[in-house]
């Protein structure tokens, strides 16, 4: 029988070290190091990936305006989630990021910023967790983003604290302990006794690290903190359910009623709308055709949306009756009738005081209410359900949103305005902007002002359309007049 032979006192270090003395044999080698830390691998490998990203985010965007840096540095995340989250779909998440990042190719603004944001967030998590529970895993991703990598830093600090990695160290540590004391008395009495060691030991104490690397350590904190969730392994996607309380829906009877006298009460409207709108009635004396026009449009677009909102709740009777049915088809057709009565009073006033982005958001906005109108009747002829007008309002609203990122509304604005001199406010106009240069710069009409034009000062804040402006006006004449040489800047 064998007997044990044990050495007390040995270091546990040198005990760990000499584990292959031991005649047991179920007692197995210590890990690797870089094993101790439960996960330290593929957190390593993503400390790594951060690094990366937070050098690209610095090289793309510190100091630089935004353009086309944006849409590079989310391909380079989408990249580096694509290869820590082997064997998922990669082209559809790829299309759908590239899809949504043309936007901010075109020209940085909110609108095309919220596409960028929602693709990619959609497409990381596509990348990472597949398509099942997408809506519910982005919806988490969004709720930890602001905190999670603070939460991880902490979390992960902690685990490396209490691991046997630095345990091993401390050892190590305490060994220099001496000499590093011991150095540090010494280098102070050197310095006290050389007056040269003592002017350069004051010049290094007063190094100045500037303004600029002050902003530099809090975008790379910020980076981080930005970066660290959307590379890290997505949580749980649990069931997103956005329940809303619903009011007591009225009776069939008291649909019917109301849908007979809003009909009535809307009827008088229209009737007004097609006289004085259309059938060139006069208007009563001391009152323009553009004050009633400007009176009107958007409480009628209010009304409208109200209207819709109605039909939605007395589809369900509609469907069991033909009469009911009609009546709502009728209260339907005339809010589209209202639409277009509005978009009309729009013009009007366009016509007499010029056009501005809110009047065109407001036509935008008219012409989507209009079409929604149109989509639930057809739901209401068809007896459809209420998902299907709800998908089609949403593709709908987002194309409408999506192809907007591609207009150049400062050039729409500024050669609607500048076609009709005897309204033109040229302050407002050349409050426009660079993006409505190429306009100004082509027209007949002598502006006091100039906007510059569009600055691309390289490759990272690069922009489709401002490049399209500026490749414009360098094509053009030099101008003379009022208004400055658009090839000058």
């Amino acid at each position: 029988m064998a007997k044990e032979w044990v050495i007390r006192g040995v270091p546990p270090g040198l005990s760990r070290d000499m584990w292959w003395m031991t005649a047991a044999e179920d007692v197995p080698p210590p890990p690797p190091p870089g094993q101790r830390v439960r996960g330290l691998g593929e957190t390593g490998g993503r400390a790594g990936a951060l690094v990366v990203l937070v050098a690209l985010a610095d090289w793309l965007f510190f100091g630089h305006a935004l353009g086309l840096s944006l849409a590079l540095f989310s391909a380079a995340v989408l990249g580096v989630v694509m290869l820590v989250s082997p064997g998922r779909e990669r082209l559809r998440p790829a299309l759908l990021l590239l899809v949504t990042a043309l936007p901010v190719v075109e020209h940085v603004q909110a609108l095309s910023l919220v596409f960028l944001g929602l693709g990619l967030l959609v497409s990381l998590v596509w990348a990472s967790a597949g398509r099942e529970a997408l809506a519910g895993r982005a919806f988490r991703l969004v709720q930890e983003l602001p905190l999670r990598g603070v939460r991880d830093g902490i979390g992960l600090g902690s685990q490396v604290v209490k691991s046997e990695v630095l345990r091993d160290h401390r050892r190590h540590l305490r060994g220099w302990a001496f000499p590093l004391g011991g150095a540090l008395v010494l280098s102070a009495l050197l310095i006290e006794a050389n007056p040269v060691l003592g002017e350069l030991a004051l010049r290094l104490a007063r190094l100045d690290i500037g303004v600029e690397t002050v902003e530099r350590l809090l975008f790379w904190t910020g980076a981080v903190l930005l970066i660290w969730p959307l590379i890290t392994p997505l949580p749980e996607a649990g069931d997103f359910r956005l329940r809303l309380p619903m009011p007591k829906g009225p009776s069939a009877g008291s649909v019917a009623r109301g849908l007979v006298v809003f009909n009535t009460i809307l009827g008088v409207q229209t009737v007004m709308d097609v006289a004085y709108l259309w059938g060139g009635a006069a208007l009563p004396e001391g009152m323009t055709a553009a004050e009633y026009a400007h009176r009107g449009a958007y409480p009628l677009l209010v009304t409208a949306l109200l209207a819709g909102a109605f039909a939605l709740a007395a589809r369900p009777f509609a469907a069991e009756d033909r009469q009911l049915r009609g009546l709502l088809l009728l209260w339907l057709a005339q809010n589209v009738a209202l639409v277009l009565s509005a978009l009309m009073r729009l013009e009007l006033y366009v016509d007499a005081f010029g056009l501005t982005y809110l009047r065109v958001h407001a036509a935008i906005w008219m012409a989507l209410v209009g079409a929604g109108l149109g989509l639930t009747a057809w739901q209401v002829w068809r007896g459809l359900p209420n998902r299907w007008l709800l998908l089609r309002s949403v593709a709908l609203g987002t194309g409408t949103l999506y192809a907007c990122c591609f207009v150049n509304f400062a050039a729409v604005i500024a050669r609607e305005n500048l076609s009709r001199p005897e309204r033109l406010d040229a302050v407002y106009v050349c409050a426009l902007g660079p993006l409505a240069a190429a306009e100004i710069a082509a027209a007949d009409v002598r502006l006091p002002c100039w906007p510059g034009r569009p600055r691309i000062d390289g490759w990272r804040d690069w922009g489709f359309r401002d490049w399209r402006v500026s490749r414009y006006l360098d094509r053009m004449p030099v101008a003379e007049g009022a208004h400055e040489d658009p090839r000058g800047g």
